[in-house]
């Protein structure tokens, strides 16, 4: 129908709505897509093969790849054919094994792991079972060897479409011109080099459930086996060491469908009181129709405990001034914060490496563990843009130290300005090139004004957006950040100074 990864929704809902399908639309959660893929994998290694690994990423997109989180298994099938009779009886299971869990995958067999993953990203077979090695992969894309999309640009203006004429090129030459990179994964997919794979081991279940003996929908009865349950929760991690970071509730009704909760931590826990608040918390907002029949409490995520301790005297009581605040204090903190405004309220904020304002900083939930461990893994800082010859003398950047260098309030989205004047085409200073423009009915007129300083995006990122920002005051006193869209010469409000 035409919908595809990245398009926005509107477009997504209106392409499908004119094939006649109604979409059903759901806010992305990558945490629920790795333990997805991880059920996925337990099942394989029980059916298929007792060593299983999920592809592992680097920090940066693959060209090709939409999404910075793993969507491959690889299997090793070393010692295993024989008891499947033959290749295609391996792939015959394995569809079986996954049509169970609701899924249909893209099957590859090859010699070498890289070798498979190309075939089952980009051969247009299915499934696919590789008998003539290197020759299967000549007329692949180079997007199947797991690039950088700068390299495939390159590539592209080069005419390399194909692996096969990757590899008619002297290695020499590519590892001179592109880098070790290219050669490297070059190495991988002919199998000269294999790729490392991390084995997955299933993570121990801990789970406790207790059937009531009369249905009841008396809160108090089911908050005292919540409590029961969260203390053989607790025995069950000590006894491997480890604390809870996700745990889920189901409620068992009389003659309605179940109802489940998730609750989220900030750090792993033990604390058996702490977990039974969080979850009576969390019961307390699910509108209970019927009766209870039946209580499970599950661990979906668990982290090993931190030994380190932050000051001499753990239960000494802190105040907010201290700087020695426990981590402990911290953690539940938020747990309760997220328990109570949920989890999506209660955010963390990394800074990423667009240019633009506006994109330049992302937030994530306090209690989705694994998605703070993807991101820590992320490049934080900006690397500096070179400066062509002439430019010092035309663009000002504010200095890091200059505290008005960015405003305290930037506007989720710029505000266009009605100038009320034309801009010279060559003004003599920055006062000259800020004409007097209306906004919100009144008329603003520019009295000091600092800049400018551009700021523009890669080709890389798409549409290239050019934009020269400028610190004002007005003659009314408002101090704002403002810039003028250099392709179309409008002017944008993007931030306040208070």
């Amino acid at each position: 129908m035409g919908v595809r990864t990245g398009i926005a929704i509107a477009q997504a809902t209106e392409l499908a709505g004119s094939a006649g399908v109604t979409p059903i639309t759901a806010e992305h959660d990558p945490i629920a897509d790795s333990m997805a893929l991880g059920r996925v994998a337990d099942a394989l290694q029980h059916q298929i093969s007792p060593l299983v690994a999920i592809e592992s990423l680097g920090k940066r997109l693959w060209a090709g790849q939409v999404l910075l989180e793993p969507d491959t298994l690889f299997c090793d099938l070393s010692g295993v054919t024989h008891l499947f009779e033959d290749e295609a009886g391996i792939l015959d299971a394995t569809g079986r094994c996954l049509a169970e869990l609701g899924w249909v995958g893209k099957l590859a067999i090859a010699d070498h792991a890289a070798a498979a993953w190309a075939l089952a990203h980009y051969d247009v077979n299915d499934p696919v079972i590789s008998t003539r090695g290197v020759d299967d992969l000549l007329h692949l894309s180079v997007n199947a060897l797991r690039i950088e999309s700068e390299i495939k640009h390159t590539l592209d203006r080069l005419g390399i479409e194909t692996i096969g004429a990757l590899l008619r090129l002297p290695r020499g030459g590519l590892a001179q011109r592109l880098g070790d990179g290219i050669v490297k994964r070059i190495a991988e997919i002919l199998g000269e080099v294999e790729i490392p794979l991390e084995v997955h081991h299933a993570e121990q279940q801990h789970l406790s459930s207790h059937e009531l003996e009369y249905p009841t929908d008396d809160l108090e009865i089911v908050m005292d086996r919540v409590g029961r349950l969260a203390e053989s929760i607790v025995a069950s991690l000590a006894a491997c060491q480890r604390g809870a970071l996700r745990v889920a509730c189901r409620l068992e009704l009389v003659d309605r469908a179940p109802l489940s909760t998730v609750i989220g931590m900030f750090a792993p826990t033990q604390d058996q009181q702490h977990l039974h608040c969080l979850i009576n918390s969390s019961l307390e907002s699910l509108r209970v129709a019927s009766p209870i029949t039946k209580i499970t409490l599950s661990v979906l995520q668990s982290g090993p405990l931190r030994t380190q301790q932050n000051a001499l005297f753990a239960d000494e009581a802190f105040g907010l001034g201290d700087n020695a605040v426990s981590d402990r204090s911290l953690a539940r903190l938020v747990d309760t914060l997220s328990g109570r405004l949920g989890r999506d309220a209660v955010l963390g904020v990394r800074l990423s490496e667009n240019p633009l304002p506006e994109k330049a900083f992302r937030t994530y939930s306090l209690t989705d563990h694994r998605t703070r461990k993807a991101l820590r893994r992320l490049p934080s800082k900006q690397p500096a843009r070179r400066k062509t010859a002439g430019e010092r003398s035309t663009f000002h950047a504010p200095r890091r130290d200059d505290a008005r260098r960015r405003p305290m309030q930037l506007l989720r989205k710029p505000v266009r300005l009605t100038a009320v004047e034309k801009s010279p085409a060559h003004a003599a200073n920055p006062f000259q090139a800020l004409p007097p423009f209306r906004f919100e009915g009144a008329l603003h007129r520019v009295a000091f004004a600092w800049g400018p300083e551009r700021i523009e995006t890669g080709w890389w990122d798409g549409p290239t957006i050019r934009r020269d920002y400028y610190r004002i005051e007005t003659e009314t006193g408002n101090v704002w950040w403002v810039f003028r869209e250099l392709k179309s010469g409008e002017w944008f409000l993007h931030g306040r100074f208070f």
